[in-house]
């Protein structure tokens, strides 16, 4: 059976090429450990119709989706059966949380959950004509048991990319890795919580596992740098020391996104020294109404301390930023400013909060106090900066009840005016 990947097309971002798709990577390993065909399309910087012309023929194309990409989803599937009507199209990722927004006219399957059994169990259907509409993914409990992304697929293919967007198609670039899924904490603004839940809480790999996957990249990917994607990567403070341990070994470069809890100096001591060059922190915001609403455990003081720490040993320092968030008063701009003058940091990345589905603003906004204006995916977005600079069009997508829309864009207006200034932000 003939199988094609594909991750969708994002000519709407500055940055499109920023991401290799790693779990397709992951299934696409699976499939190849059961004799099938497989290859993997990155279709992430084309325009729709130049993917779809380049598409090959297969039995079944299987796309990943984020919540903002459903509606895109529907629309390339039907193009895909224009195409080749015999196809079956199915979808994955975390956008598959509902079912509201999947045409099933198009789209003969989805799966919610880890992937790389459950597309086995699929394929057997397909063969035996009882394909199923939704499928739970079986979650992998032993991670260690998978093989390998099978980066090889993007590699040989001038649509692919392996790295990271400033190094693409060159030798030496970043490379993503992932040493656990899923995350043991509830922001209000994530999804993580509901597919953290689905599969059976935090799982974690072997480090010697981690390691092995970091010499096989080095060896055949020519690359010492590389980017942990995980969710929380300093979930758990004894195993993120014994990757460091092994890591200092390996002499190389290495970056993640944590949060600014749990952290402490002696954690970012043993993260610099075994390669560390950048840390991204999931600030937010610093005010701590803000902080509250979104569930995030933290406060003002504990994000200035996260970033003095980590400017005390060296690492370099990317502040992840939210606006036009619920809990959002007149002060909050004031606030995040004077705080943003104070600490030390070398990139700001801000986005626009928006109610994803499966969060638990989306499944209770009266509880933030917000109402959901739009619910029209297509208008989602978490890009404060469009792909070719500022969006000046800010699409309306939720109310804080008490306040008015006006006072609220002027705010973001405000703040975004200030972020330009600081030559600091980062648009992609």
């Amino acid at each position: 059976m003939n199988i094609v990947l594909i991750y969708l097309p994002h000519p709407y971002l500055r940055q499109p090429g920023s991401h290799a798709p790693l779990g397709l990577m992951y299934v696409a390993s699976s499939l190849e450990s059961k004799g099938e065909n497989v290859i993997i399309k990155n279709y992430t910087s084309f325009h729709t119709e130049e993917a779809i012309k380049d598409l090959p023929e297969a039995d079944v194309y299987g796309i990943t989706v984020t919540s903002l990409e459903l509606l895109q989803s529907n629309e390339f599937s039907k193009l895909i059966k224009k195409k080749y009507p015999q196809a079956i199209v199915g979808i994955g990722g975390p956008g598959t949380y509902t079912d509201e927004y999947i045409d099933f006219d198009v789209i003969d399957f989805s799966c919610q959950g880890d992937g790389e059994i459950t597309i086995i169990d699929i394929l057997d259907d397909v063969q035996n004509n009882c394909l199923k509409k939704e499928y739970k993914g079986k979650t992998v409990e032993d991670l260690n048991s998978l093989a390998f992304p099978a980066r090889s697929l993007l590699s040989s293919d001038p649509g692919g990319n392996i790295f990271a967007y400033n190094e693409k198609y060159a030798a030496g670039g970043t490379t993503m890795i992932v040493s656990s899924r899923g995350c043991p904490f509830k922001c209000s603004f994530c999804s993580s919580p509901y597919f953290t839940s689905l599969n059976k809480g935090v799982r974690y790999r072997d480090p010697k596992n981690i390691i092995d996957e970091m010499k096989y990249v080095i060896e055949n990917c020519d690359t010492r740098q590389f980017k942990f994607c995980d969710e929380m990567f300093t979930a758990n403070r004894r195993r993120v020391f014994e990757i460091c341990e092994i890591l200092g070994d390996l002499d190389v470069s290495w970056k993640a996104s944590v949060r600014v809890k749990p952290f402490d100096y002696e954690m970012a001591k043993v993260m610099k020294d075994s390669g560390c060059k950048e840390i991204s922190f999931g600030i937010e915001s610093f005010d701590n109404d803000v902080l509250k609403m979104l569930n995030k455990k933290t406060t003002d003081e504990d994000n200035a301390s996260a970033l003095e720490i980590t400017d005390k040993v060296g690492i370099k320092t990317r502040v992840l930023f939210m606006i036009r968030t619920p809990g959002q008063t007149k002060d909050t701009v004031k606030k995040n400013i004077e705080w943003l003058e104070r600490v030390p940091y070398h990139i700001i990345a801000c986005s626009s909060f928006i109610p994803l589905p499966g969060s638990d603003t989306w499944n209770n906004p009266d509880k933030y106090n917000i109402e959901i204006l739009n619910k029209n995916l297509d208008d989602y977005n978490f890009y404060f900066y469009g792909n070719s600079g500022e969006d000046d069009n800010m699409k309306d997508i939720i109310k804080i009840k008490n306040r008015g829309l006006e006072e609220f864009n002027r705010e973001s207006i405000k703040f975004r005016e200030y972020l330009d200034s600081t030559g600091k932000i980062h648009k992609g």
